[in-house]
């Protein structure tokens, strides 16, 4: 069964802040994470994977405004990366253990 070096990012417009009416549908955000050039087996390459998915975090929750925002758009920032996190750390957990999924398919990481 062959690895597919991607991690799956995907966020819900509403966890953003988003308005209501740009989540009908499910729709959110989503970002490829790739790591086929990464050796897993190291402690550098399981550092730069965790990275590569902090930031795609960060861009998937729609990065930091430029302009001044308010306190809900903050705590909306910060509660939409940290669900993206914690819904990574376990497929971080398994990649980093040298397991596989059993289907085999993409790793698929969101926040609710």
């Amino acid at each position: 069964m062959a690895k597919l070096p991607l991690i799956f990012l995907a966020v819900p417009l509403v966890a953003t802040g988003a308005p209501a009416a740009a989540t009908e549908g499910g729709a959110g955000r989503q970002v490829l994470v790739s790591y086929s050039d990464l050796d897993l087996a190291s402690a550098d390459g399981r550092r730069k994977l965790t990275a590569r998915v902090k930031r795609a975090s960060h861009e998937v929750c729609g990065g930091r405004s430029t302009v001044r925002p308010n306190l809900s758009e903050i705590l909306a920032y910060r509660e939409c990366r940290a669900a993206a996190m914690r819904s990574a750390e376990p497929q971080l957990a398994s990649l980093f253990s040298g397991q596989k999924l059993a289907d085999g398919g993409p790793l698929h990481v969101a926040a609710n």
